[in-house]
């Protein structure tokens, strides 16, 4: 990658101008034409750089819950696990982490029913495996963006967006604790969606065509004005449930190959100010307050990204220190089962089988 390929994957992954011709505008930007800006994107989508480019929903705003699932298997039944994990339509990241907890995924479902029979079955189907269900009880930061302008190592990751503590709704029946403050912006309700605009999401939600007009094809399908999508896209972004509108990359390829899931044990009276002091940390991507567990006592979660594993457990390091946590453990991803974006608003509601279902 060149010096042109650098800056156009930073400002891609988050100021994607929102318009007809949305490459056009950012080619505009970078000074280069429309012709150069979209050679080079479909060069960088071959080479496996850029993932998909287009808007990233979030999923309470949606009515859709969510969870992160720890998973204890036995090492010769570990693959065999995954992919029965991998076959629940609401599964979105599946990871092999260096662990006694060795199996870690996200599942969101359209209900906390739906999301509990999704987990049942997977019990059901790898017992006797051991799963327990972690959902975020306080957000601090969700943002990812790779900066590659910039040459530095432990700060490779700036921050989008840092919130005071939110409270999610509990998968449990508990109502979840009550934050230390109110978040920067709260979740604004979807309400229920249009059967058009749910249309919408179901198009827009596996990314956009590389194509100088990208939002043709779901303006023939809609039967809209293509003018009529973009403001669309424009208010969902303003109502939150669009968090940014660009593209998500493959860090790996791009040099961030260590992945970190940093975990922390804080006493509650502190766990949401400590919380706020690891999300504004760059090298963070998402951060979380989450239910400990018996053996496992840890309560903050922090995604760190870097080029090499020392370099994560520095940035960690540091992070810990400033906190004044002296309790924590840094997992390492080692095998990528699935990362793909939800499928939202599916003709069967999800999450259920995948259509390659046993």
């Amino acid at each position: 990658m060149d010096d042109l390929d650098n800056r156009l994957v930073t400002e891609l992954q988050g100021a994607l101008p929102v318009a007809a011709r949305p490459f056009d505008a950012l080619a505009a930007r970078l000074g280069i034409g429309a012709e150069e800006m979209m050679a080079r994107l479909h060069r960088l989508a071959a080479e496996g750089r850029i993932r998909r480019v287009g808007p990233v929903f979030d999923s309470r705003n949606l009515g859709y819950v969510s969870t992160l699932v720890a998973g204890r298997i036995p090492a010769e039944r570990l693959a065999e696990a995954a992919a029965c994990v991998n076959r629940l339509e609401g599964v979105t990241h599946n990871y092999e982490r260096r662990h006694a907890y060795n199996l870690w995924f996200t599942l969101t479902a359209p209900s906390a029913e739906a999301l509990e029979s999704a987990l049942a079955t997977v019990r059901r189907r790898t017992a006797p495996a051991e799963f327990h269900s972690l959902p975020a009880e306080a957000v601090y930061k969700i943002g990812v963006h790779f900066d590659l302008t910039g040459g530095r190592q432990a700060s490779a990751v700036r921050p989008r967006r840092v919130c005071r503590a939110k409270a999610v709704p509990s998968q449990g029946g508990r109502p979840p604790p009550k934050p230390a403050a109110r978040p920067t912006r709260p979740a604004v309700p979807a309400g229920p969606l249009t059967e058009e605009e749910k249309l919408l999401v179901r198009l827009l939600q596996g990314g956009l065509p590389l194509e100088r007009e990208p939002f043709a094809p779901a303006a023939a399908r809609l039967g809209w004005p293509v003018d009529r999508i973009v403001e669309q896209i424009r208010s969902w972004l303003a109502s939150g449930i669009i968090r940014r509108f660009g593209a998500v990359v493959e860090h790996r390829s791009l040099g961030f190959r260590a992945n970190g899931m940093a975990v922390f044990r804080a006493a509650a009276a502190r766990a949401d100010e400590i919380g706020r002091s690891l999300a504004a940390e760059p090298a963070v991507s998402h951060c979380y307050r989450r239910p400990a567990l018996p053996d496992f006592p840890y309560n903050l979660y922090a995604m760190v990204h870097g080029r090499s594993e020392e370099e994560v457990r520095s940035v960690v390091r540091r992070m810990a220190e400033a906190a004044g946590v002296a309790e924590y453990e840094v997992l390492f991803s080692v095998t990528e089962f699935k990362k793909s974006p939800p499928a939202y608003f599916s003709a069967e509601g999800g999450p259920g089988e995948a259509a390659d279902a046993d």
